[in-house]
């Protein structure tokens, strides 16, 4: 029986959670926009478009569960915020009650950058929905973190300029997947849990280790650097101090990732 669906299955963050529930014995559905292939064997892929509300009705047909992990920062009106809308209008157009999971970061309530402030109304769109509802507001991933450094040619500079008075408390995409399938299986909170990184380090401290494990020698810089996303970055509001519940630390996911 297919009684979960996750929105967003083939992204990311969806795969793995989707991974997961197979290795539970839990057969998922996933809904894609564009299509894409299951990335589990035997789950079930429905094509919707959350934007429009496209596909919406049949994919949520028998769900119990909606584990809503699509997301779109270049779209996030689209995307998050009108998908939302359409996702809780399909649910209570059909008469049905499935409890919406819903994955948002940490600080978006306190958030002045647009994709934030989308995840936000998003928030608030499924906590006034009146269907039973959880959400889960994790901190950036190891792996976002990760392509930021190469972005800022971490893998190529002799010199690597970093955007200084960034503080991350970055976390494993896998313990935040694990912990979404742990709420699905349970009774709705109808609140709001966040869960964070062990460690709050500064970029600086994260550029070092990620040259240290990759056996790279190059000199980190902080540096006036502004724009979208380091701003957002600079507010101690990303961070989670109580709820630093992760276990995989920055560096033992650079040494798990390490390309020999």
């Amino acid at each position: 029986m297919r009684d979960i669906l996750v929105t967003g299955g083939a992204g990311k963050l969806g795969a793995v959670v989707v991974a997961k529930l197979a290795a539970q014995g839990q057969r998922a559905r996933i809904l894609t926009h564009s299509g894409a292939a299951s990335p589990v064997a035997g789950a079930e892929v429905v094509v919707g478009d959350l934007a429009t509300g496209s596909g919406l009705a049949a994919a949520l047909a028998g769900i119990r569960v909606v584990i809503h992990a699509a997301s779109n920062s270049q779209q996030a009106q689209a995307v998050d915020v009108d998908g939302a809308r359409h996702l809780l209008a399909a649910a209570q157009a059909n008469g049905l009650q499935p409890h919406i999971i819903n994955v948002s970061i940490v600080g978006v309530d306190r958030a002045t950058t647009p994709y934030y402030m989308a995840k936000a109304a998003a928030d608030t769109l499924i906590r006034q929905s009146g269907l039973p509802w959880t959400t889960l507001r994790a901190t950036q991933f190891h792996g976002f973190i990760a392509g930021l450094l190469r972005s800022l040619g971490i893998d190529t500079q002799a010199e690597v300029a970093t955007p200084e008075g960034v503080r991350l408390q970055s976390i494993d995409m896998g313990e935040v997947a694990a912990r979404l399938v742990t709420l699905a299986q349970g009774e709705p909170l109808r609140d709001i849990e966040e869960m964070g990184g062990p460690q709050v380090l500064t970029l600086e401290e994260m550029a070092s280790a990620y040259l240290s494990v990759r056996g790279r020698s190059a000199t980190v810089r902080p540096a006036p650097i502004h724009g979208s996303p380091w701003d957002g970055f600079r507010s101690d509001a990303i961070l989670t101090p109580d709820h630093a519940v992760g276990i995989v630390t920055w560096e033992q996911y650079l040494r798990r990732t390490r390309v020999v």
